[in-house]
């Protein structure tokens, strides 16, 4: 640690135990384990100034079960302000009571009474920038809420039973603009099932709902500036909520009403408006687990392909268009998985900074990184306040991102080619809830020391490059046996659409099928997964074995030429384009193939065949039904066939025998009539 940096930290150190000593106050609780949680709502000014009222507002839950009393809220900041990211980290790994001073004086505080179980009080306190204390330096100042009580036992410790935290910049003008941004995740929370329907449709349709968490989310970035936000959607939600809209994949006993449907096809319209507006970046569908492709290249290639056209088909379906992106797990990131995902080059992998150990803010959130097939960018996600206590709020997004771009201008003060920037990534997961007010969130961006950025123009400015190295991967990516599941899926699958002429529907769905159990919600039920897995693949096969092809068991044929029949049956709900080929045991017969013919869904066909068999007297047949693209289909039958040369012998011998009888005939007629001729000539006797 550098010599200013541990003479700041020490100094604070010794402010927080001096302010930590109030007398007559035991120094420890009866209750060893409070569980309470406090929530920031509200803080102005957003920005401190000197002359300003620092006002926090908030809640405070009783989770306990049991009540605390003579329950008061005090504001909390430090003496001295961090004016380096790396300061805020060593505070934060040091403990939570790094936010400094507790500000004690007389109306400054909030007493809030007694907190019964499961109960929720809300919290004003009030400081004065002169009560504050503080040296005024330029830079970020952590400010909290602790909150004191006394126990069942009457026992009140002079440490918090709850507390909250969140930054307060302090920043004159003059300092150069650093870009402002904010990704707003929007991920499928649900799946689908062994049916096949969604096994928690109604928990989709009440996250879309007005109050629920997607929905608030929506909200939310809605209300933001324009210009510093971007869209990170995961085309399975759009599919799942136009699902729920229309009533599709809803298990036995699901009924949703009018009104629920129209509430869920309000927020697919909503999301789909705001991606469009404020542009988006695209996950693939269902966001795949692409640790375990990277690591199966045997499996890799069709299955990513089944991804990309389950998620090249739904943009086309809701007409929206965005930039490719990969977001692999905070621990799954590794060298080749980035240069497997590498692409065509233009397609950001959101990685955290834990994956790359060398990484620094000056460096910028979107870094180039280098591959063996040429540069990607690399948007790394680095939240300042991670490890804090207290909930996420609106407030805190807000403060986060001011104090991000304060650390940011402060250092490009120092080193003017610093990138460090103050782009944040919401946790997808987060509900801001219903209540906030419009227009809190975009004051960030109205600072004089911000500037709202998309994160496509960020991307498109001149990046740093990381060299650094790439910590190894300590997740478990989804098994091989459901990848190996997942590929029959796409074998079966392929070959029922290749002889269906219109397959385009089919084939989405196939791909969607395919995609939805790659995703990393398998990582903790792999089971699950590959059992589904194997099903849709079972189903596939089932499919394919609805078309079936029947020979006569033997074909006897008259002469060497011949024809016999063969049937073809398409059991499937869908019309076909089927031809025949034909492999006979001898090699040194060929049989010609049957061209494709189209049977209609439901429909069997029968069809002459005409073989030669020359010289040969018999032959084993196996007939095939083949696609238009020559790929075998279904289960192929077998037959004998024989020429009945014998046959033609039989018909010269019977020729010959007619001949000979007819001879024989003829003779027997012309001796009849020789002797008849005789007699008539002969004289007759005396007798006579």
């Amino acid at each position: 640690m550098s010599s200013p940096r541990r003479r700041v930290l020490v100094a604070l150190l010794a402010t927080i135990l001096a302010a930590l000593t109030v007398p007559g106050l035991p120094a420890h609780a009866a209750d060893k384990n409070p569980d309470l949680t406090v929530s920031i709502q509200s803080l102005s000014p957003s920005r401190l100034a000197p002359g300003s009222t620092v006002t926090m507002t908030g809640t405070v839950t009783n989770h306990d079960a049991h009540a605390w009393t003579n329950v008061q809220a005090y504001l909390v900041t430090p003496t001295v302000p961090f004016t380096t990211r790396a300061q805020v980290e060593d505070a934060i790994d040091n403990g939570d009571a790094y936010t400094g001073r507790r500000v004690v004086d007389a109306g400054t505080f909030d007493d809030l009474g007694d907190l019964a179980p499961k109960q929720t009080l809300r919290f004003t306190v009030k400081v004065p920038y002169a009560q504050l204390r503080i040296n005024g330096a330029e830079g970020v100042y952590p400010v909290g809420v602790q909150i004191l009580g006394t126990d069942t036992g009457g026992e009140r410790s002079n440490d918090a039973i709850a507390r909250a935290t969140t930054f307060l910049p302090l920043v004159s003008g003059g300092h150069p603009r650093v870009a402002a941004s904010i990704v707003w995740p929007f991920l499928m929370p649900n799946r689908r099932g062994y049916d096949g329907h969604y096994v928690d449709a109604t928990g989709l349709l009440r996250d879309v709902s007005a109050g629920g968490q997607l929905r608030n989310l929506l909200d939310l970035a809605s209300s933001t500036d324009g210009k510093a936000s971007t869209a990170l959607i995961d085309p399975a939600l759009l599919v799942g909520v136009d699902d729920v809209a229309h009533g599709r994949r809803l298990a036995e006993g699901v009924k949703l009403t009018p009104e629920q449907k129209a509430e869920a096809q309000r927020f697919l319209d909503d999301l789909l408006a705001f991606a469009r507006r404020q542009g988006c970046w695209v996950l693939g569908f269902d966001r795949p687990d692409v640790l375990a492709l990277s690591q199966n290249p045997d499996v890799d290639g069709p299955l990513t392909s089944a991804v990309e056209r389950a998620t090249s088909s739904a943009l086309t379906t809701f007409q929206l268009y965005g930039r490719r992106v990969s977001w692999p797990t905070m621990h799954g990131v590794t060298s080749g998985l980035l240069r497997d995902l590498r692409g065509s080059g233009d397609s950001p992998v959101i990685v955290t900074s834990d994956a790359l150990p060398g990484w620094d803010r000056r460096q910028g959130s979107i870094v180039q990184y280098a591959t063996p097939s040429g540069p990607m960018p690399l948007l790394v996600t680095d939240v300042l306040d991670a490890g804090v206590p207290g909930q996420d709020s609106v407030t805190t997004l807000r403060q986060r991102i001011l104090s991000e771009a304060a650390l940011a201008t402060l250092q490009r003060e120092i080193d003017p080619k610093s990138r460090a920037d103050a782009v944040t990534m919401v946790d997808p997961r987060w509900n801001p809830g219903p209540r906030w007010a419009v227009g809190r969130l975009s004051t960030a961006f109205e600072a004089p020391f911000t500037s709202a950025t998309s994160l496509d123009s960020v991307l498109t400015r001149p990046l740093t490059t990381y060299s650094g190295k790439v910590a190894p991967a300590t997740d478990r990516p989804i098994s091989r046996a459901q990848l190996k599941a997942a590929a029959s899926i796409v074998a079966r699958g392929s070959a029922l659409s290749s002889v269906i002429p219109q397959s385009d529907e089919v084939d989405d769905a196939l791909a969607q099928d395919v995609a939805s159990v790659l995703g990393i919600r398998w990582r903790t039920n792999s089971a699950a997964g590959t059992t589904i897995a194997r099903k849709l693949a079972r189903e596939a096969g089932a499919e394919l074995g609805k078309i079936k092809i029947k020979a006569p068991d033997s074909v006897t044929l008259s002469s060497s030429k011949g024809g016999f029949p063969i049937t073809i049956r398409n059991g499937t709900d869908e019309a076909i384009r089927v031809g025949v080929s034909l492999e006979s045991s001898n090699p040194a017969l060929t049989v010609p193939d049957v061209k494709p013919v189209d049977i209609g869904a439901g429909e069997r066909r029968t069809l002459t065949v005409d073989i030669d068999l020359g010289r040969q007297n018999t032959t084993s047949l196996t007939a095939h039904l083949v696609s238009t693209d020559g790929k075998a289909i279904g289960t192929p039958d077998e037959f004998n066939v024989r020429s009945s040369k014998i046959g033609v012998v039989l018909w010269v011998a019977m020729g010959v025998a007619a001949l000979l009888v007819l001879a024989a005939l003829v003779r027997r007629f012309s001796r009849r009539r020789t002797r008849s001729r005789v007699a008539s000539e002969r004289p007759a006797d005396d007798d006579d």
